[in-house]
């Protein structure tokens, strides 16, 4: 039978206060994240209970409404059947005012919010392409493919455009999140990777109307374009502000590109490139210091941090690394994580006889392992039943220090599942494969012998 998703959606859209409470909504892989206007009209309990409603979290500015992996198709029947806007689009006309006590910011409870709602919308084809790559290299390795080959040409140029023209995708995004005109955003950061730009880098001499220019690589950037959109933001604002209706259309474009094209390379680029070293030189040192503590409490917090949905904020360090270092440290510690997620879960559901449990598990299972979305297990069973989430930190920190003081480390973006595997072994070594092992077999194991047994339901209903 058909799932009814129009009826799901307007029964969520019902219990979060109704349209004329909901500022905007986007949505992550297993999320609804509403912005209300006032949360307290929202029937938090009603929504917990809806059938087809995993979990209700409020958190980093956001009413979050964990769907699974029917997201998509709920939000989809939310925007069709509603007058809600999605996110970005409630500011990106000239007049838009943001909602009393819901402006967005990249400080504080907003942070996660404005992470997700950059990265989040392209994440499909960044995972595509981090994959490419990584079997690229697997299959440079094994010697199936020669890399002075045309064939291997196309290929890399699949996999390496997305990150080499980074900017520009980030541009899009950034620009509707900050209320900033997302194809102005995109003229200006086409401009930072423009062919005759990047032969500058490292140039000497480099001045725009007498005033030195420090020439950068802005190629797979992240910070800069991010900057440079929250700052066009605001500028477009006062524009808007000042500049006649008449004329604004074409005007505003024209001064915003002008002024922040070459405020970009002469300030805002140099300082977020500053800023991204120094980010990535802290992080580095922290783990040369004490590798088997850095790597087991990243490892150890990651499934805690799916819960609040705080993971997020680590995929722009992530990247930054990538893009500074040439390497990315930090994600790897966590190489194991949904494997241990999806292990315990797997171990719930072979021993449990309660056949509505065994429906929530089992398709948990799958998710984790096969997609890599891990929020169903930990909403669905190792946060209801509280010792297996315990276990899987506790089994996770362990992979994450092994990790650590191996120097798992990554050059690409690649998701993590049962599929990857291949080029997860090319991408991060044999000790990446070991602490993915440890995760399985040990939260398997340990959940199995002490961390489920069927008691725990009776103990629900008392």
């Amino acid at each position: 039978m058909a799932k009814d998703f129009k009826k799901l959606a307007l029964d969520i859209v019902a219990r979060v206060g109704g349209e004329e409470n909901v500022v905007s909504l986007t949505h992550c892989v297993t999320r609804l994240r509403f912005v209300l206007k006032d949360e307290s009209k929202a029937d938090t309990a009603a929504l917990s209970g809806t059938k087809g409603v995993i979990k209700v979290i409020q958190a980093g500015g956001q009413y979050q409404v964990v769907i699974g992996n029917d997201v998509g198709e709920v939000y989809d029947a939310v925007l069709a059947n509603t007058k809600i806007k999605a996110a970005g689009e409630e500011a990106a006309s000239s007049g838009a005012k943001a909602a009393p006590g819901k402006k967005k910011s990249i400080l504080g409870d907003g942070f996660v919010s404005v992470v997700s709602g950059i990265f989040m919308p392209f994440m499909g084809a960044f995972t595509a392409a981090g994959l490419i790559k990584g079997f690229l290299v697997l299959f440079t390795t094994l010697g199936w493919l020669d890399k002075e080959a045309t064939t291997y040409t196309i290929l890399y140029a699949a996999g390496d455009g997305v990150f080499y023209f980074l900017p520009v995708f980030l541009s899009y995004t950034a620009g509707k999140t900050f209320g900033a005109k997302p194809f102005v955003s995109m003229a200006i950061a086409s401009a930072l990777v423009y062919p005759n730009i990047v032969a500058l880098n490292g140039a000497e001499g480099v001045a725009f109307l007498g005033i030195p220019v420090q020439m950068i690589n802005y190629t797979s950037s992240v910070l800069p374009i991010i900057a440079i959109c929250f700052v066009q933001g605001q500028l477009e604002k006062l524009l808007y502000k000042y500049i006649p209706k008449l004329v604004s259309g074409m005007l505003v474009p024209l001064f915003t590109v002008l002024i922040l094209v070459p405020l970009g390379f002469i300030v805002i680029g140099p300082v977020t490139n500053f800023v991204g070293n120094i980010i990535a030189t802290v992080i580095t040192f922290l783990l040369e210091v004490c590798p088997p503590v850095a790597g087991f409490l990243m490892a150890a917090l990651w499934p805690v941090m799916i819960i609040f949905g705080v993971h997020w904020a680590f995929i722009p360090v992530a990247i930054n690394n990538m893009m500074t270092l040439g390497y990315d440290n930090i994600l790897p510690l966590t190489v194991g994580c949904n494997f241990g997620i999806a292990a315990a879960a797997l171990a719930v559901f072979l021993k449990t006889r309660n056949r509505d449990l065994k429906e929530t598990a089992g398709p948990s299972v799958i998710s984790a392992l096969i997609g890599g979305v891990t929020e169903p297990a930990v909403y669905g069973v190792l946060v209801r039943f509280k010792k297996p989430m315990v276990i899987v930190c506790l089994v996770n920190g362990i992979g994450g220090a092994l990790c650590a003081m191996f120097h798992v480390v990554r050059d690409t973006q690649i998701s993590v599942n049962l599929l990857t595997m291949p080029a997860i072994w090319a991408v991060y070594g044999s000790w990446g494969i070991v602490a993915i092992v440890i995760s399985f077999v040990g939260s398997f194991v340990l959940t199995w012998m002490f961390g489920f047994s069927d008691k725990m339901l009776e103990a629900e209903k008392q």
